[in-house]
């Protein structure tokens, strides 16, 4: 039977002479022995189907390195899924269970201030601010006119998906307002360390060939489209059943979104009245990256939000 069982990843070197292998191989003998034998495995010698066997026989399980970077990829992603539902079940005898931490799962890019009001500005890099000073920033700009603390939801290349997402699980309040400066379609995250990567189509096509698990129809394909528009919905009902003030702001989208949200009273398309530049938008002018735009064009996002504000309001700003 099974001692003390330790587990860990593939690569860790077992030196101990008091310690046998434990493998799919072995799993039966080990286990019908009426010697008590301390081993030692990973998901990789036992397979997933020998993971519950292993763990429930063990009279202790010890975890050494577990969660080590790079432990799980595409290959054992199942398997190490296994192991930890397994480990749920018998954690009484599970030793550093407790230290295993995989992802921040609750990660957010922001949070709320001591603040009875707030506005929230949503969005990728050109909602961060980019190649222009932090005050330069339409959203900065924006609350100032307005008179509201600014709280900022954004990431460089992020995705709809990823912005929300953000939205959905922030301490947004009754009475707050939540302007999402949605960006191009064609972006989504992926999995980077149990940690959401966002990507562009460009960083996609420079990531990894195992983290590339779409082609490339499917960023132009209706399935992404009907997802975009999903996600956008959702956060609309949540904004309107919590009570927030919710505008959608098209900042670089130049395929689906001015039409699909033509009809929406709060959506305002700020690519109308720029020239498109084959697929992409030509600001009016650049940042110090000389690729975002400037402090002009941020001035102008946000004196176009501004007075859409205050027009969907009759009159009034807030």
């Amino acid at each position: 039977m099974i001692g003390r069982l330790y587990i860990s990843n593939r690569t860790y070197s077992w030196n101990s002479a008091f310690l046998s292998p434990l493998d799919r191989h072995n799993i039966d003998k080990v286990i019908g022995s009426s010697a008590i034998i301390n081993c030692w495995t990973s998901v990789e010698d036992l397979y997933c189907e020998n993971i519950e066997q292993a763990c429930k026989n063990a009279g202790q399980i010890i975890l050494i390195d577990i969660d080590k970077k790079d432990t799980i990829d595409n290959s054992n992603c199942f398997s190490y899924g296994r192991l930890f539902n397994a480990l749920t079940r018998y954690k009484e005898k599970v030793k550093h269970f407790d230290k295993v931490n995989l992802a921040n799962f609750d990660y957010l890019s922001n949070h709320r201030p001591n603040a009875t009001k707030v506005i929230w500005t949503v969005g990728c890099s050109v909602t961060y601010g980019v190649g222009v000073d932090h005050n330069a920033r339409w959203g900065s700009l924006l609350a100032t006119r307005l008179n509201i603390p600014e709280v900022t939801l954004s990431k460089g290349g992020s995705s709809i998906f990823w912005a929300a997402d953000q939205i959905l699980r922030s301490d947004i309040e009754p009475g707050d307002i939540v302007v999402w400066g949605l960006t191009s379609l064609p972006r989504l995250e992926v999995s980077d360390n149990w940690n959401f990567l966002p990507l562009t189509i460009t960083n996609y096509l420079q990531s990894p060939k195992e983290k590339q698990y779409w082609n490339l129809d499917y960023f132009d394909s209706e399935t992404q489209v009907l997802y975009t528009v999903r996600h956008i919905l959702q956060v609309t009902n949540f904004c309107r059943k919590i009570g927030a003030k919710l505008y959608l702001a098209n900042l670089l989208d130049v395929s689906w979104i001015g039409y699909l949200f033509k009809d929406f009273k709060n959506f305002i398309d700020l690519t109308l009245n720029l020239q498109i530049d084959k697929n992409s938008i030509k600001f009016i002018d650049l940042g110090t990256d000389n690729d975002h735009p400037g402090p002009k064009q941020h001035q102008l996002y946000a004196e176009q939000m501004y007075n859409f504000i205050k027009e969907t309001n009759h009159g009034k700003t807030i």
